[in-house]
């Protein structure tokens, strides 16, 4: 994992509009002119706003939407490197800003710095660029506050777009005179605090595209106001676009299904003639509604989908459609929730909860390309910029301001997924980051007289959504869990010492963790039932003798009170325990109506009233097909050597693809009359152990192998 870099030298100045520095939701322009007589080669621009920014040059769009939310430390910003030089021109070049800064002290995604602000500086090559009071500056007017009764949920740091198209000026064309703007007024840098250069990519903009059904709303003269809904193929973040014919004064209002959970929409007023918009904000959906005013000619209505810059480099297929279905569907669910930060949901909320984050985290190694990994990685060195030195807590939530959230097995769970990272990465240098942190978190849990540890209830005692959870056995396998994992994590960095601390811990740990079994399963002396959640986790953690599988696997498969979110974790238990069957059975039954439903992406909770309709944390399935199903799985940390042990009874074909840090590996089996048939290719520096079935015919990277008859042992490639 690479250090931040944390930018100090900044010649530039920050500014912004005097008289407007802590007025929320409040748009401003900023111009400036650039002689130059000779177009650089390559001019990277350091940019940072607060919040949001648009950079057009010479008019054309350079940055669609710049910067990141804020929060890199609770009181540090971001800023972007951005080549402006294929925008520039020989002679006069105008830079056109334009700044949303948000104003939400109680955001559960950004840390508010408690007023606007813009910084750009442009050094190199002959020419320099630097943001200062001889820029001009003006409250965009066109941008207003929406007083509707539809507002966001308080989560986010995101208003409303309400735009009046009467209002607007082509402010930022090459030929506007903007000699009547104010100069911007300047600010000591030490209000922002700390400025980090950007630690993800910028978005991947895909374009304006057509709705499926645009086209019969096109050249539609609508003489009575009327909603009417578009369909996008799948749950995506998008921006709308409009293009229409109206008088002026007609307001169109944009909504998607997601709306009413408390996602952000757009309203815009129109201008008289023919007239185009498209709303800054994106917001996320399948169907997106335009409510269209009378005496409005539509003449297109699109719609431009962005997100986070990873390709799709993992798929998983095989003969039962419903598996097919909800591996897409997980892929889907992940990728609409991921952005500045791996989120909860791209619309109540769009928080890091560090419980999603964590199944996120896992969903991305079998589904996307590498790049994905930066957005956890931001989020980890972000949780640790959050620790107070005093209490050493890992904060669930961050950034965030004005509030607090610690919620312990989310926590714990986090410290095994801190270990998973390293599994699948090899990043030695992720572990000596996040082990001393994780060190002394795990130590905050004290151990009862009991041998037990004593009930931590953090900021919200909060283990899993519904009911019927037992605590105590949850509570103490997520315990042993992590000091497995720090275990591991000792031994990898050759801390003695702490490997011979931990393991006595461990044992001491799990010989009265043992005083919980009863029969059938582990369950608090309280309770009179089992629950699968704890049940799950002391199978993970190794707190289960292999002896007593028999016994717990039938509370796994029949016990079904976790929610998706710890969903993911019973069916890892279920396949570490063998049981790869009942795991594809559960997954059938509990996601059964996820699977048949009409909509691209998974739910919050089993029925979609009781939350939203987006939430990555219950794309375990993904993860349980590509991993065990298709059994692909690296043994040494990075994918030095890797297993692939498919559960060959359970399909006729399978074929998986899973993006790795040395590259791709391509597996697919098909069972024929009397001989079976398998093809392999992996990257090189990457030893493979290949179970393949008996009577099987195997090519590798294109050439066959052999006739291969090993009855359940392994092939080796190197």
């Amino acid at each position: 994992m690479q250090k931040r870099f944390i930018k100090t030298d900044w010649s530039a100045k920050r500014i912004w509009l005097g008289g407007a520095e802590k007025i929320s939701n409040t748009w401003v322009c900023f111009s400036k002119d650039v002689q130059l007589e000779k177009i650089p080669e390559k001019l990277v621009a350091c940019i940072s706003a607060d919040d949001k920014y648009l950079l057009l040059i010479n008019g054309r769009t350079a940055v669609r939407e710049g910067g990141l939310k804020r929060g890199p430390s609770p009181s540090g910003c971001y800023y972007d490197e951005v080549d402006i030089a294929p925008y520039l021109i020989k002679g006069n070049n105008r830079i056109s800003v334009l700044v949303w800064y948000w104003g939400n002290e109680v955001s559960y995604s950004s840390s508010d710095s408690g007023q606007g602000s813009f910084l750009f500086e442009a050094i190199g090559n002959g020419v320099s660029v630097l943001s200062d009071k001889s820029w001009r500056t003006i409250k965009n007017p066109a941008f207003m506050t929406d007083k509707g009764k539809l507002q966001p949920n308080y989560r986010l740091p995101e208003s409303n777009v309400y735009y009046d198209a009467r209002f607007e000026e082509n402010w930022y064309s090459p030929d506007y005179d903007f000699s009547h703007w104010q100069f911007a007024t300047e600010y000591p840098s030490e209000i922002f605090g700390e400025t980090v250069r950007r630690e993800i990519p910028m978005f991947r903009d895909y374009g304006l595209k057509d709705y499926e059904n645009s086209n019969e709303f096109e050249g539609k003269y609508f003489r009575f106001k009327k909603k009417i809904t578009l369909k996008i193929p799948y749950n995506a973040q998008i921006t709308p676009y409009l293009e229409a014919d109206a008088p002026k004064g007609r307001k169109i209002v944009i909504t998607t299904e997601n709306t009413p959970t408390g996602s952000v929409h757009s309203t815009y007023v129109t201008k008289n003639g023919v007239q185009q918009f498209e709303s800054p904000a994106w917001f996320n959906g399948e169907y997106i509604t335009y409510e269209i005013p009378s005496r409005v000619k539509v003449l297109s209505l699109r719609y431009r989908e962005s997100g986070y810059d990873t390709d799709f480099n993992g798929s998983f297929e095989c003969d039962s459609e419903d598996m097919n279905r909800i591996w897409q569907k997980s892929l889907r669910t992940l990728y609409v929730t991921m952005r500045d930060n791996y989120m909860d949901c791209p619309d109540r909320e769009r928080a890091q909860w560090w419980g999603d984050v964590t199944n996120e985290m896992m969903l991305g190694f079998y589904a996307l390309s590498p790049s994905s990994y930066q957005l956890y990685q931001k989020g980890v060195r972000t949780m640790l910029s959050y620790v107070d030195p005093a209490t050493k807590v890992l904060q669930t939530v961050v950034p965030i301001k004005n509030d607090y959230f610690e919620l312990p097995c989310q926590q714990l769970a986090g410290v095994c997924g801190f270990w998973n990272y390293y599994c699948y990465t090899g990043d030695t240098d992720f572990l000596r980051e996040i082990y001393l942190p994780a060190t002394e978190y795990v130590n905050l849990w004290h151990i009862a007289p009991s041998g037990l540890v004593e009930h931590r209830e953090g900021s919200w005692d909060w283990q899993d959504w519904g009911d019927r959870i037992d605590v105590v056995p949850l509570e103490n396998a997520w315990y042993h869990y992590a000091l497995q994992c720090l275990k591991n994590m000792a031994e990898t960095l050759g801390d003695i010492e702490s490997v011979e601390n931990l393991s006595s811990r461990i044992r001491a740990h799990r010989y009265h963790y043992q005083k919980l079994w009863s029969g059938k399963g582990y369950k608090g002396e309280d309770k009179t039932e089992y629950d699968d959640r704890g049940n799950a986790v002391a199978v993970l953690a190794g707190l289960c003798d292999k002896e007593n599988y028999a016994d717990i696997t039938e509370t796994l498969f029949s016990v079904r009170n976790s929610s998706p979110y710890m969903e993911y974790y019973v069916l890892e238990a279920l396949c570490k325990m063998g049981e790869y069957a009942l795991a594809e059975k559960r997954i059938s039954e509990r996601y059964r109506e996820m699977i048949d439903e009409d909509y691209s992406t998974l739910w919050e909770n089993w029925i979609k009233a009781d939350g939203t309709s987006n939430h990555a944390w219950s794309g375990g399935p993904l993860v349980i097909l590509s991993r065990h199903i298709a059994g692909i799985s690296p043994v040494l940390a990075g994918y030095e050597s890797v297993e692939i042990k498919p559960q060959y009874a359970l399909h006729n074909h399978i074929r998986c693809t899973v993006p790795t840090v040395r590259g791709l590996i391509t597996f697919e089996y098909r069972k024929g009359d009397g001989e079976n048939f398998v093809s392999l290719d992996y990257p090189e520096n990457t030893k493979v152990f290949l179970y393949p079935p008996e009577n099987c015919r195997v090519t590798v990277r294109g050439k066959e192998i052999c006739d291969v008859n090993l009855g359940g042992s392994y092939m080796i490639f190197n």
